[in-house]
């Protein structure tokens, strides 16, 4: 505690020297909100500061790319987790596009563009009180970092690449973050992936921060040995890899789309599990460039790969159901997208779009799960109905304990055929999530349909097993 209090006031002693540099800054304000940040970008010049508001009911991240790192602008990142109602202020200095996201919620993403000081700005100032306060959590929250930083290193539990799996597992988020990193440096890209496979082992990709772990390993295999290092990544934790990987290589441009492909393709057969995952996390990168705020350049964009254009259309839409802001989807038109690009596309994006729609009904319109089946019923769009109800059955899959539930609810759709694809969707997603117990849970689940749906979907599980090389 001594040491604390030394460090604590030494820290603040400098800090107050420092802190008046805010007094005469134009500060532009982001609400972080329940889906994402308003505005999503923002321009300011170096005289500016960037407040940082969360309006939503859980805690807010907003940090510099790349997930999980934040090593493109170090100094853009709280450090921590901002709680509903409070706020961090950031004063950018260097110039340039920095495109940023929510830590806590990666697919909420933005841009702060800093140009040269200019001698005058029309912003409006909050009051000094207001500013003063903001300021004064900011410093605090600053020297509680470094304390813990320099705790961590006076301690001695800084890891390296010689900690086990076990001990691995016991470290803290930020620490594993760490340990990865030493671990790839010391050991290279082969072994990191293994040590994290092996230490995840038989958990689902959606799990704590396996997902983001894999995620950052994903970059550092791309820094390291560019297009060809794809070949490292496997469909684990949600293809978390395969995410980080596709986000580092567009972070500044799409130049590079076609050697994307190429690396693709070589993870084996085309349409295969592999290579159309592998696709889809392209859509991602894709509409990630574009700050999931333009989805028709985003699906031009992988209209210019030779093969599995239909993958990164899926992952362009799966950015989109995640981050846009609010007003892309309108109040007036649930199937929208869906609705809009095919009166000017035909159903080329139809099967895409559908994939993607029961999540936006679900997640930002509330929408029941019976709800969303009667949405997709009413469609006249085939490619779009089908698509909607293979999604039923993945958010089953995702959601429900237990085989039994899964059934039960694919068991609510009317229509048979559409009911089967339920059914066969979620049984599959058992095996791509690595669910555990999915030998007996998926096999379980395609029993409940007769004949012919009954064959399909155990073959459907046969691929996948393949595809994915389940064990």
């Amino acid at each position: 505690m001594r040491i604390k209090i030394i460090f604590l006031l030494f820290v603040t002693s400098y800090l107050s020297l420092v802190t008046p540099v805010y007094a005469h800054s134009t500060i532009q304000i982001v609400e972080m909100v329940e889906d994402g940040f308003e505005p999503q970008t923002l321009t300011l010049d170096q005289d500016s500061t960037v407040l940082f508001l969360n309006k939503d009911k859980v805690d807010r991240w907003p940090a510099s790319n790349i997930h999980p790192t934040h090593d493109v602008y170090p100094e853009f990142d709280p450090q921590k987790s901002i709680p509903p109602g409070s706020s961090w202020v950031f004063k950018p200095k260097k110039i340039g596009e920095w495109k940023f996201h929510d830590h806590l919620l990666p697919h909420f993403r933005g841009t702060i563009i800093v140009e040269a000081e200019k001698e005058s700005s029309t912003e409006v100032k909050p009051d000094e009180d207001e500013e003063g306060e903001n300021i004064f959590t900011t410093v605090i929250n600053y020297i509680t970092h470094l304390y813990e930083k320099f705790m961590a290193t006076f301690k001695g539990i800084n890891v390296n690449f010689k900690v086990s799996a076990v001990d691995f597992k016991k470290l803290k988020a930020g620490e594993q973050i760490q340990a990865l990193e030493n671990i790839f440096k010391s050991k290279g890209t082969e072994y990191t992936w293994e040590f994290l496979k092996t230490t995840f082992k038989g958990e689902a990709g959606t799990s704590g921060n396996i997902h983001d772990l894999a995620h950052l390993l994903g970059s550092l295999m791309y820094e390291k040995g560019g297009f060809e290092a794809i070949t490292f990544c496997t469909s684990e934790y949600a293809f978390g890899c395969y995410h980080g990987f596709l986000d580092k290589a567009f972070e500044k441009n799409l130049d590079n789309l076609s050697q994307a492909e190429i690396a693709c393709s070589k993870l084996g057969p085309i349409n295969s599990g592999p290579v159309a995952s592998c696709i889809h996390g392209i859509g991602h990168g894709v509409a990630s460039f574009y700050n999931t705020s333009d989805i028709k350049a985003s699906l031009l964009a992988c209209n210019k790969l030779k093969n599995g254009s239909n993958f990164c259309h899926d992952g362009v839409f799966m950015e989109f159901a995640r981050g846009a802001s609010s007003d892309f989807y309108p109040e007036s038109d649930r199937l929208s997208p869906c609705s809009t690009l095919r009166e000017e596309f035909g159903d080329t994006y139809s099967f895409a779009c559908g994939r993607n729609q029961p999540e936006i009904l679900m997640q930002r319109f509330k929408y029941s799960f019976e709800e969303v089946i009667d949405v997709c019923l009413l469609s006249d769009d085939k490619e779009f109905k089908n698509a909607c109800f293979d999604t039923l059955g993945f958010k089953l899959a995702s959601n429900s304990s237990s085989s039994d539930g899964i059934i039960a609810g694919c068991s609510k759709i009317s229509d048979v055929e559409l009911m089967a694809k339920c059914v066969t969707a979620a049984a599959g997603e058992l095996i791509f999530q690595e669910v555990p117990g999915w030998q007996t849970k998926a096999p379980f689940v395609c029993n409940s349909l007769k004949s012919p749906f009954y064959e399909s979907c155990h073959q459907h599980l046969q691929r996948l097993i393949q595809d994915y090389q389940r064990r």
